[in-house]
């Protein structure tokens, strides 16, 4: 029963998000897919930073891959949609493998300067690749209509229809992140942050968990990053550059590592104000930076942080109250 406000909540914002397109205009249904996807990113990445402590100027390298695999998937063999999004975090989870096995043998700095290495390499490749990857130019590939049994084809063109598709997506993701958690193996990974020797004495393999944690989180970025390409119907360099990793950290850090929905809310907010900002001024990113550098200067724990502080005061009195009582 005391469970019971939290459910009702859930299903309450499942229902909000499911009519979202009776709601919105085309525009924001656009703004909102857009936050829906990299709030995916954003959490697959505080798996690093948040559960792991792992600080990675590198995450968009797995972005990009899922991007680049998903349109080229989608360009020359055709492959329904679903199955080449997929693909895509298949793709991130195997790059993130083959990095993983070094750079996870490091931490602090060195992890942080080797994660930005690689991925100033898979930068370099997609832009001198040009064959394959179009270079600077990028390349495109349209949406396809997705055969449903029993149903008949879908066609993910519309607007609506692709925000569903997205939504899905991205909420059975988010929960399998968020099952990942609360599994023994996710506290591993908290048990790897605060204390890694301890966690070495109690019997774990450090290197193997944390490398499996790294693969993790590397699938789903790269499932954002297929979500993405599909979305913006093309990919280029910009979806593998430092400024994709800066802007994932900035929405993690704002969003607050200490929650695992934080970075859902940090995602959100930087999506509209960024938005926002871009419609009066094009000094934007100047902005953008200012109210980054307020936000970890006097509110280190982000946004979520707001909520916790709140959560924290209400039991405090709540405590309080019954002692008197």
């Amino acid at each position: 029963m005391r469970r019971l406000p939290f459910y009702i909540a859930v299903v309450v914002v499942a229902l909000i998000l499911i009519f979202l397109p009776h709601l919105l205009s085309e525009y924001r249904l656009n703004m909102v897919i857009r936050m829906l996807i990299y709030s995916l990113f954003a959490v697959s990445y505080n798996l690093l930073l948040g559960q792991g402590g792992l600080l990675s100027f590198g995450h968009a390298a797995y972005f990009g891959m899922g991007a680049y695999s998903n349109i080229l998937m989608l360009k020359h063999w055709a492959l329904p949609l679903p199955l080449s999004v997929f693909l895509g975090g298949v793709a991130g989870a195997l790059l993130g493998l083959l990095f993983g096995i070094f750079v996870v043998r490091m931490r602090g700095v060195p992890f942080a300067l080797l994660t930005l290495a690689f991925n100033q390499l898979i930068y370099a490749v997609a832009e001198k690749w040009r064959t394959v990857t179009g270079g600077e130019d990028g390349i495109a590939a349209m949406r396809a209509a997705v055969g449903l049994p029993g149903i008949g084809r879908l066609d993910l063109f519309p607007t609506s229809n692709w925000y569903l598709f997205v939504l899905l997506v991205v909420a059975l993701s988010l929960l399998g992140c968020w099952y990942f958690t609360q599994t023994p193996f996710g506290k591993v990974n908290l048990y790897m942050r605060e204390n890694e020797e301890r966690t070495k004495f109690l019997g774990y393999n450090t290197y193997l968990s944390r490398l499996l944690v790294y693969c993790i989180s590397t699938f789903f970025a790269g499932l954002a990053g297929a979500l993405a390409s599909g979305f913006e119907e093309y990919v280029g360099t910009t979806f593998i550059n430092l400024d994709k990793s800066t802007e994932v950290l900035m929405m993690t850090f704002i969003g607050g590592t200490g929650s695992f929905f934080g970075p859902v809310l940090g995602a959100s907010f930087l999506i509209y104000v960024n938005d926002l900002l871009s419609t009066l001024t094009e000094r934007w990113s100047l902005i953008q930076g200012v109210i980054f550098i307020i936000l970890v200067m006097y509110m280190p724990e982000g946004l979520s942080g707001i909520y916790l502080q709140l959560k924290r005061m209400v039991l405090h009195r709540a405590a309080k109250w019954r002692k008197t009582a």
